[in-house]
């Protein structure tokens, strides 16, 4: 368990935990499948165990709404999450129950990935601290304190290897999303890419690497890639990721000295 306390006679600010409720509703569900038990009950069991693991002191459930902003970007690269298998047939009781007790943040089409995105990124203008608590590989592009489910520990990510983890997503893609990246380019050779390289080298470096690639399409292809793997920062920004605006988010963090 994760111990909360004081360094000296200083407090430690309190710690919010965001939670990955999708995670934790298809581990309710397959678990009361198996075991033959009510799934509203082991759903309980469940986040009450992530709590005492994790010892937040406030906690944040998300789930995914319903649609996808992704699946409106017209395109013509890949199905978006295409490879996904059916829900468990206990799903929608599990969900709608989670909804019903825990009103957790569900907001129609956007994934509880952009909406815990979005908090994060408010508590970091107000430099509160939290914890981000899944096992969805993905979040580490948010940065901070990163709580993995599956493994049961805790690290943290800072803002420069969130960016650099979303860069190595631009060019391996996504699997389990099916987003494709660029064919051939597994985390070994986007390493190769990326290795000892500032944000802003490395940016152009994945840009040369799609050019080689995909001449005829390169930008259009990248600016898909992008879009559908970026979590958003804001509500605003959700259709606003290409090539330019990733440069000036770079240039910005390099004026800054982050």
């Amino acid at each position: 368990m994760l111990k909360k306390g004081k360094i000296g006679m200083k407090p430690i600010n309190k710690i919010i935990g965001i939670v990955d409720g999708d995670v934790l509703i298809y581990r309710a569900c397959n678990k009361s499948i198996k075991d033959n038990l009510n799934v509203e009950k082991t759903f309980d069991e469940i986040y009450e165990e992530v709590k005492m693991n994790t010892a937040c002191d406030e906690y944040s459930l998300h789930i995914s709404g319903g649609g996808n902003f992704r699946k409106e970007i017209k395109q013509n690269f890949l199905k978006y999450k295409g490879k996904r298998r059916e829900k468990p047939d206990n799903y929608i009781i599990c969900r709608d129950y989670v909804i019903k007790k825990y009103k957790p943040t569900m907001i129609k089409n956007y994934e509880a990935d952009d909406t815990a995105s979005v908090e994060a990124f408010r508590y970091i203008k107000n430099k509160q601290l939290y914890m981000l608590i899944t096992l969805d590989k993905d979040w580490k592009t948010i940065g901070g304190l990163f709580y993995n489910l599956l493994y049961n520990n805790l690290s943290v990510v800072s803002k420069i290897e969130g960016i650099e983890f979303f860069h190595q997503q631009l060019l391996t893609g996504d699997a389990v999303d099916n987003i494709p990246g660029i064919e051939g380019v597994g985390p070994v050779k986007a390493n190769k890419i990326l290795k000892n390289k500032s944000l802003n080298e490395q940016f152009e470096a994945i840009i040369k690497a799609y050019k080689k690639h995909y001449p005829e399409d390169f930008l259009s292809r990248l600016n898909v890639m992008g879009t559908m793997l970026y979590l958003i920062k804001d509500f605003k920004d959700h259709s606003q990721w290409s090539i330019e605006y990733w440069r000036n988010y770079l240039n910005g963090i390099q004026s800054k000295k982050i």
